[in-house]
């Protein structure tokens, strides 16, 4: 049995496996003491080679082995998705460095890489991991020999279906963000989202959002979500609101604020508010579901590992989806919860 079979048996991502077998303290004791549990009742075995390089590239006066990961944008090193992004690189960058390894980004607008030059470019400097950033992805790598490189995936939507993917729950964040509006009160629970995120991300978070409309009885009413277009005036918005009186409202990603005074909304006041997925709770003063630093982290650990193991890209599987789970954020956009 490998990690990654134990990780599947515990519901967990295969870095939290690591972690719980390793005692570290950034899992909970609860979460440790049943993974351990659990490996024993499977008889699972930690790999030593695993360990040992670990303990070797973490060790104090260990030196490093310089190696380079690529990180790839289809987007502009300037556009929205490319600058969500930058919390989750800077701790993927701090991690990969303990294990040794440096970071260079692709900008493959900016450079001008297209999928035939690409790969010779980066065989010519001895990469062999990639991790694929936020963006429009489209078609773009289409042909691209994925089986000659170690990959993970941080974009939601898939690029390729063998490559391994690391995403946060969406499913999950909208069932706690909406759970915590009820707790403040509401009823009445409305969702806005950008209009251009990932389909798969829309899927997700549209399906948790009426689910839980469903299921929830002191909801008492299922109103069709608002889709944002940045920049615009607040007259649809106005219209929207209007007409369905949400007391709560739930938003994917964070929109400036002035949209809503502008539309003559306050919150908590007028409805309570919370934001489903922010990167960098330092930006923001909204209720809402953070990262933290598990995102970048579980990306470091996985391509490290799989660097490691050389663990190409394998076509004929399908990858495997790593999800990462947020973190509740009580900001000034909701009420104290109700007794």
């Amino acid at each position: 049995m490998n990690m990654k079979t134990l990780a599947e048996h515990c519901g967990v991502s295969t870095a939290t496996v690591s972690y719980a077998l390793r005692d570290d303290p950034r899992i909970t004791e609860t979460v440790r003491k049943r993974i351990q549990q659990k490996a024993q009742e499977l008889g699972y075995r930690n790999n030593p080679l695993s360990a040992s390089l670990v303990a070797y590239r973490q060790g104090v006066g260990a030196k490093p082995i310089q190696q380079t990961v690529a990180v790839l944008y289809s987007n502009p090193a300037t556009s929205r998705r490319s600058i969500l992004f930058k919390p989750h690189l800077e701790i993927l960058r701090q991690r990969l460095g303990q294990y040794g390894y440096v970071l260079k980004e692709f900008h493959l607008n900016d450079c001008q890489l297209s999928a035939d030059k690409l790969a010779p470019t980066l065989h010519d400097q001895g990469i062999r991991g990639i991790v694929l950033a936020w963006g429009d992805w489209g078609s773009r790598l289409e042909n691209f020999p994925w089986n000659e490189f170690v990959v993970v995936s941080a974009e939601r939507n898939e690029i390729h279906p063998s490559i391994d993917r690391v995403s946060m729950n969406h499913f999950s964040a909208t069932d706690e963000a909406f759970e915590r509006l009820r707790i403040a009160g509401a009823s009445r629970i409305g969702l806005i989202c950008y209009d251009d995120l990932p389909i798969r991300v829309k899927k997700n978070i549209v399906g948790a959002y009426l689910m839980n409309h469903h299921q929830d009885e002191g909801c008492t009413a299922e109103i069709p979500p608002y889709f944002y277009s940045m920049g615009e005036s607040t007259e649809r918005f106005k219209k929207w609101f209007e007409t369905y009186h949400p007391d709560g409202l739930l938003s994917h990603r964070i929109i400036d604020l002035k949209f809503f005074s502008d539309a003559g909304l306050s919150f908590p006041k007028d409805a309570n508010y919370a934001v489903i997925e922010v990167d960098d709770v330092r930006s923001t003063t909204e209720s809402c579901l953070i990262m933290n630093d598990e995102l970048g982290q579980v990306l470091a650990d996985t391509i490290a590992g799989k660097l490691h193991y050389n663990d190409h890209v394998d076509l004929s599987s399908e990858g495997n989806l790593i999800l990462v789970d947020g973190q509740w954020q009580p900001g000034k956009t909701t009420r104290p919860a109700k007794k």
